[in-house]
């Protein structure tokens, strides 16, 4: 996570704002705070000093926050009702007043240039210091930020700064520390830092006056990016390797699916086969009838078939699981290679319709798992009869 505010200049103060005699005509800060009190203090000076000063001030904020200021400029000695009568000094409601320019899409810049606009110019006009300067505070991208919608709130920052070019106005927003209290907050303060000409930091590290406190402040702070930086790369590794497990995953399920719907198709075949027989048998049965033995033959050698292709599909079956399952057990012996081959084409030969030929030595001997291996050459046998 890295700020750039190589742009911004830094206001580091012993109160949260630099004294309002001080500040140029036009500016646009931002203030982070972690407690409302450190705010309304700050704001309290900032806006007091401007109206002691002869000069007009608006403030748009949340109920709470316009009476915590006004109890605070109360307590200071300032009449604020002489001078929100003199129109010196406008309170307004934060969401009432985005109520009067905000869109579908966002805050309309026609409307916000004639609302806001109208604001400034009767403030401006009520001021009676002789350069007729606004002290103004806006709270309504605060509101904007809460409500899930940062993209209006830099919006809005951005209408500010276009105002200011026709407007004399000093404009000083804040947004609580709570709102980027997340790892992937820092790009949307930079935003916000990249809309303001002054950024006044939460008042845990503004409080230090100490130039070597700050810089303390400054290497912890650095060092927690480091460590955040950190962490939030091994937490991309791991998720990119968490999705590409799920996406094997979900390779292995759909084969696994392929598989049983195969299976299920080829189970079919000889169990319908065997019902048959079993069909057969039970008619002449109930009919007090006697298979000839011929038949008798043929009806035997077809259930040996069925329940011989049927063992096999089961086999297969349970090898795929135990694959999958990574316990397939291999178990090689000493076998004759060759006398297995052979004994392989001697069961199919007879049942394929095709001529089977063997060519090779008449004993090969190798240790391998005698199960394994015919199933491997029963397969390539059946494959080639299938296909032939």
């Amino acid at each position: 996570m890295s700020v750039a505010l190589d742009h911004v200049q830094p206001m580091i103060p012993t109160a949260p704002l630099a004294d309002w005699g001080n500040l140029d005509s036009h500016g646009h800060s931002v203030q982070f705070y972690e407690d409302d009190g450190y705010l309304l203090d700050g704001l309290a000076h900032f806006v007091g000093s401007a109206l002691g000063g002869g000069d007009a001030a608006i403030v748009i904020a949340t109920a709470p926050h316009r009476e915590g200021l006004l109890d605070r400029l109360d307590d200071c000695g300032l009449d604020t009702t002489h001078a929100i009568a003199e129109g010196r000094f406008v309170v307004l409601d934060a969401a009432e007043m985005l109520a009067t320019f905000m869109g579908d899409s966002g805050p309309d810049a026609v409307r916000f240039d004639r609302v806001v606009g109208n604001v400034i110019v009767q403030a401006t006009a009520a001021a009676r210091s002789e350069h007729s300067r606004v002290a103004a505070f806006g709270e309504m991208v605060a509101l904007l930020w809460a409500d899930g919608r940062p993209e209006a709130a830099i919006r809005l920052e951005q209408l500010w700064n276009t105002l200011a070019q026709t407007h004399s106005f000093y404009l000083h927003c804040a947004y609580p520390m709570a709102f980027f209290s997340r790892g992937a907050d820092g790009g949307p303060i930079e935003q916000v830092c990249a809309e303001h000409s002054h950024v006044v930091p939460a008042e845990s590290y503004a409080a230090l006056t100490n130039a070597d406190h700050r810089l303390r402040s400054i290497a912890l702070l650095q060092q927690k990016a480091h460590a955040l930086e950190a962490e939030i790369e091994a937490r991309r590794a791991a998720e990119a390797e968490l999705l590409q497990r799920n996406e094997e995953l979900q390779e292995a399920l759909i084969a696994r699916d392929e598989f049983l719907s195969v299976a299920a198709h080829e189970l079919k075949t000889p169990v319908t086969s065997l019902r048959l027989v079993a069909q057969t048998l039970l008619r002449h049965a109930g009919q007090g009838r006697e298979l000839p033995m011929e038949r008798v033959h043929t009806t035997l050698q077809t259930i040996d078939q069925q329940t011989a292709k049927l063992n096999h599909l089961m086999a297969r079956l349970l090898d795929r699981a135990q694959i999958q399952a990574g316990k397939l057990r291999v178990e090689p012996v000493p076998t004759d290679v060759a006398a297995l081959v052979r004994g392989v084409i001697a069961q199919r030969g007879n049942a394929s319709g095709h001529p089977l030929v063997v060519e090779g030595p008449e004993h090969l001997g190798a240790r391998i798992d005698p199960l394994r291996f015919e199933q491997v050459i029963t397969n390539l046998l059946d494959n080639a009869i299938k296909f032939s």
